[in-house]
């Protein structure tokens, strides 16, 4: 991955999160939407947003809502940032910290089912 890449993937991700907090007005849109990760091609001409749906009931309706309003956020970016070229946006759940929550609650109920040694107990 170029330099120019990780540049343009960090300026995305703080102007989208700008967008989303505070610009952009979409009922579909609920619950605290996260940016996990942006993947940017090495055209530069497209970009894939991973974001993170909390409850995880939204999750559906919110990647619909952001997808249609892909056009109008990629407006708002536009304005606030100067670069030759802005990459188109596609919107993705990012499933990893849904994963992640699985294997710690594994290794949760992993540690409570495990009997206390005796010999640990004793003075």
């Amino acid at each position: 991955m170029s330099i120019r890449q990780r540049q343009i993937e960090s300026v995305l991700k703080r102007a989208i999160s700008e967008v989303l907090g505070r610009r952009l007005a979409d009922p579909r849109i609920r619950g605290m939407v996260s940016i996990t990760h942006i993947e940017v091609r090495p055209d530069l001409r497209q970009a894939v947003v991973y974001v993170s749906v909390l409850p995880q009931e939204y999750s559906s309706l919110t990647l619909h809502g952001l997808t249609d309003a892909s056009g109008r956020i990629h407006r708002l970016i536009r304005k606030s940032i100067t670069a030759r070229t802005m990459p188109h946006l596609r919107f993705e759940l990012d499933e990893s910290i849904k994963k992640e929550a699985a294997v710690f609650d594994a290794i949760r109920e992993g540690f409570e089912s495990v009997p206390p040694d005796p010999e640990e107990s004793a003075p």
